[in-house]
């Protein structure tokens, strides 16, 4: 260190700046998105290096090589298959886009880590899980067929892209064939701006790897009929001529060790799940309706409180094990509609030792001059019951070990992003603290700063 060294006022507020400006670059975005925010000189941005790229290729090479050897002697004949086919495709260089289709347990995710912990041993990068596709790619959430990825040519975005190895999209069928599309388009233009003859190739030539089931969730298109979910899929993309299908039918699940008697309701529940998915179970009532009999073991019978019987058929013994991250991260009751959501999250919160604390939302319009009369139309009262998919209540109640969700990239090189599953450890005025509980970043921590 050089003790002697000497750092003026405006020196020191660039080099400030410039690591500020890594964090937002990482989730490909820039200060300049945020003013009145002041800016690093140029010198300083053309010193700061690609995050994306150094996030990307921040692993222990060693681990992951050790990690792809126990992986690959385990994968089954079938996985092996399609493993052989992608790295062949990722060295032969050529480009290739291939659908990998199983319904869920048939080990597809295991197939992933293995490409992805196989090329990143080597120092390549591969682009999967995480984050969004919105967010990783850039692509308008609003799509038409016209719609690019918002990334400009030599960006760090850009020369992400153009060094990626591979591309995973795992449960392809629930999005959008437009979202495709434009990743397709912006692959080209980028790709093909340094090699002409990309242009040509599906995804600039870049080998992709597309995963689902079709007899799981199809996109939703609020207000739209069937035919309109139909045409928006995968399947009816211009990409799909391009798509290599693979097919993976054996249950992983049946295989991991667990009794005769567990291996036998799996099995049963699994083949039940898929004649209904194959349309073989029911009786259609309409063009968008079908009636389904549930299975009469898998019910809940006679019960005065169903919220109460469905969290003790589902978390047996919950006051002997709710401290246990592993009984949490391995169960959880879905409900069709929010409201259903809050009863279930409040009921079982109230079961929670400890006290609770009470977080509200920003519940007033700015009372700039020009959005005076919105601040007297929409009121408080209206603004706190508000509430939608993706977006918290009015009124957040939480309790250290309660599990809860992450809503928005936070860090992506610390496993932080949206989805990412957590418990609740510490609770302050304007902090949160949670610890990771699922997925390769488990122990991490979180500190989440209120918003303003």
């Amino acid at each position: 260190m050089c003790l002697d060294l000497q750092l003026d006022d405006d020196r020191v507020k660039d080099m400030a700046l410039a690591e500020i400006e890594k964090n937002p670059r990482s989730n490909g975005r820039s200060l300049a998105d945020y003013p009145p925010m002041p800016l690093p000189n140029d010198t300083m941005l053309c010193n700061t290096d690609n995050v994306l790229m150094s996030e990307e290729l921040n692993y222990d090479r060693e681990f992951l090589r050790t990690q792809h050897s126990q992986l690959f002697s385990s994968l089954t004949s079938g996985q092996r298959n399609i493993y052989d086919m992608i790295i062949d495709a990722v060295n032969r260089s050529e480009g290739g886009v291939f659908f990998v289709n199983g319904f869920g347990g048939s080990g597809k995710t295991f197939v992933w880590n293995t490409l992805t912990a196989e090329l990143r041993g080597w120092g390549e990068i591969v682009l999967t899980g995480g984050r969004t596709t919105h967010s990783r790619f850039v692509i308008p959430l609003d799509s038409t067929e016209s719609s690019t990825c918002n990334i400009m040519q030599c960006s760090d975005h850009a020369n992400l892209l153009l060094h990626t190895k591979l591309i995973i999209w795992d449960e392809a069928p629930m999005a959008h064939r437009y979202y495709f599309e434009a990743l397709d388009m912006s692959l080209r233009d980028i790709i093909g701006y340094h090699n002409p003859e990309c242009y040509k190739k599906p995804f600039g030539g870049k080998v992709i790897v597309f995963g689902g089931d079709f007899r799981q969730i199809l996109p939703v298109i609020p207000k739209c009929f069937h035919q309109d979910i139909l045409l928006s899929s995968l399947n009816s993309s211009y990409i799909w001529d391009s798509c290599k299908l693979l097919t993976l039918t054996k249950n992983m699940r049946l295989c991991s060790g667990s009794s005769d008697s567990e291996n036998q309701a799996i099995y049963k529940f699994l083949e039940w799940i898929l004649k209904i998915g194959n349309g073989l179970i029911g009786y259609v009532l309409n063009e968008e309706e079908s009636h389904i009999t549930i299975l009469e073991d898998i019910l809940i019978h006679d019960v005065q409180d169903p919220i109460d019987a469905i969290v003790k058929s589902t978390y047996p013994s919950f006051m002997d094990n709710y401290d246990k991250h592993a009984y949490i991260r391995d169960r959880a009751v879905l409900a069709p509609s929010l409201d259903d959501v809050a009863s279930v999250n409040n009921y079982m919160l109230s079961l929670l030792p400890g006290e609770e604390s009470t977080y509200l939302s920003s519940d007033s319009i700015c009372t700039q001059d020009q959005e005076y009369e919105l601040s007297n139309i929409y009121t408080t009262e209206f603004l706190n019951t508000i509430s939608g998919s993706g977006l918290p209540y009015h009124e957040l109640k939480l309790k250290v070990g309660a599990p809860v969700m992450l809503l928005r990239n936070i860090d992506k090189s610390m496993g932080l992003c949206n989805g990412t599953c957590l418990i609740i450890t510490r609770l302050c005025n304007h902090v949160v603290e949670a610890v990771v509980i699922f997925g390769s970043n488990v122990d991490n921590s979180l500190l989440s700063y209120r918003l303003q």
